[in-house]
């Protein structure tokens, strides 16, 4: 899942925003001593690719992709799946979108200096081009394929891939929906389980 996903499945407040987003700049298991909450979303993070890496609706989504685009069909559908959720934000969540996003942007430079390296360079980006917004946009989703594909150095055609996006969104979108509704009950349970005591 991409960022606007991890940060939808999260809890409401900045340290669980920051633990969703540094899951993808975090790697091994030594977390030092970052706050118990932010560990804990991180966890939550890791845990969440799981479910995407098992979840037969994402993996009917990637089927639905042509074939050529082998392991980039994952990357793509992550993208695609923020597109929808960015689309769709008002069917999820009471709080409006641009709201939520000025809250995270908020709520993540109060803890800058607990971020990954990687994120806390990303966000001054992330804020001033409104990331979690302009995902609604499907130039934007065309520019994200493109920078990715820039940061593989060419090995992935992933720019190539957004006119996936046009051809199978219907299915996608059908796809996308499935996947939400399950993945928010196993959040739900996974956060049960593993509440701070």
């Amino acid at each position: 899942m991409n960022y606007l996903a991890h940060l939808y499945f999260s809890d409401p407040n900045p340290l669980a925003w920051a633990g969703s987003l540094m899951g993808d700049f975090h790697k091994g298991s030594d977390f030092g001593d970052l706050p118990e909450e932010l560990v804990r979303h991180l966890r939550l993070h890791r845990y969440i690719d799981g479910l995407t890496r098992d979840s037969r609706f994402f993996q009917n989504s990637r089927r639905r992709l042509d074939p050529g685009f082998r392991h980039a069909r994952s990357v793509l559908v992550d993208v695609f799946y923020d597109h929808f959720l960015a689309c769709h934000w008002d069917e999820f969540c009471s709080l409006p979108l641009p709201d939520f996003a000025r809250n995270v942007y908020h709520g993540l430079e109060q803890h800058r200096r607990l971020l990954s390296p990687g994120l806390r360079c990303q966000l001054p980006h992330m804020t001033t081009h409104d990331w979690l917004v302009s995902y609604r946009r499907r130039d934007i989703v065309r520019r994200v394929l493109e920078r990715l594909e820039q940061r593989l150095s060419g090995k992935v055609p992933l720019a190539s891939g957004f006119s996936q996006l046009s051809l199978h969104r219907l299915k996608l979108e059908e796809d996308f929906f499935l996947f939400m509704a399950e993945t928010e009950q196993r959040v739900t349970d996974w956060k049960e389980t593993h509440s701070i005591l």
